[in-house]
């Protein structure tokens, strides 16, 4: 339910975004390297293997760093990032609660990612590669790794920062007999170097 508002809020931000490029006279450059911190709202699911039922869902929030360079070639803007996020989003049995949830406490990715330059406002698609950290009901570490891939619009206040907002999702398979699904709405503030 929170991760369907926060697609609504995204999709609500981008025509505003776009309005705002309209209105400033300032012609972005996107090239170079950028830092900032995130933090997302994550919706977790687990399946059996295959994309069989739900057995366990949950939401919660993570919070990491990210880094990255884009290449501004006119229109076009292409870029490579990496993000390192922490929380712990548990996913309760949809039959009921145990002792012990499963749940996702790191995430690291890397990927590519190709946008569109709107002036200030940059719209983007990515995919990349991840590694996770999740707890199973044992309340055993277990790594876990998948791909993940999303769409967002970045934000140029001035030369020096950014802030925006994307949506991701990280398919993990065979954590521990299930398949992973986490679904993240986030927001960014980040640095430009």
């Amino acid at each position: 339910m929170q991760v369907q508002r926060a697609v609504a809020a995204l999709l609500l931000t981008l025509p505003l975004t776009h309005m705002a490029t309209q209105a400033t006279a300032q012609d972005a450059a996107w090239s170079g390297l950028y830092g900032g911190v995130n933090i997302d709202i994550t919706s977790l699911r687990m399946q059996t293997i295959g994309g069989g039922a739900t057995t366990n869902e949950g939401d919660g929030l993570m919070a990491g760093l990210e880094g990255g360079y884009r290449h501004d070639l006119g229109d076009i803007v292409l870029g490579a990032n990496a993000s390192l996020m922490f929380g712990n989003v548990e996913a309760a049995p949809v039959g009921g609660a145990t002792a012990n949830d499963p749940s996702l406490t790191a995430l690291a990715t890397v990927g590519i990612e190709a946008g569109y330059d709107l002036g200030n406002v940059l719209v983007y698609g990515g995919i990349g590669y991840s590694w996770a950290t999740m707890r199973d009901t044992s309340d055993t570490r277990r790594f876990d790794s998948g791909a993940q891939f999303g769409i967002g619009a970045d934000f140029m206040l001035n030369e020096d920062w950014i802030v925006g907002g994307g949506i991701t999702r990280t398919t993990l398979d065979a954590f521990n007999g299930s398949d992973v699904r986490a679904t993240s709405f986030g927001l960014r503030a980040a640095y430009r170097f």
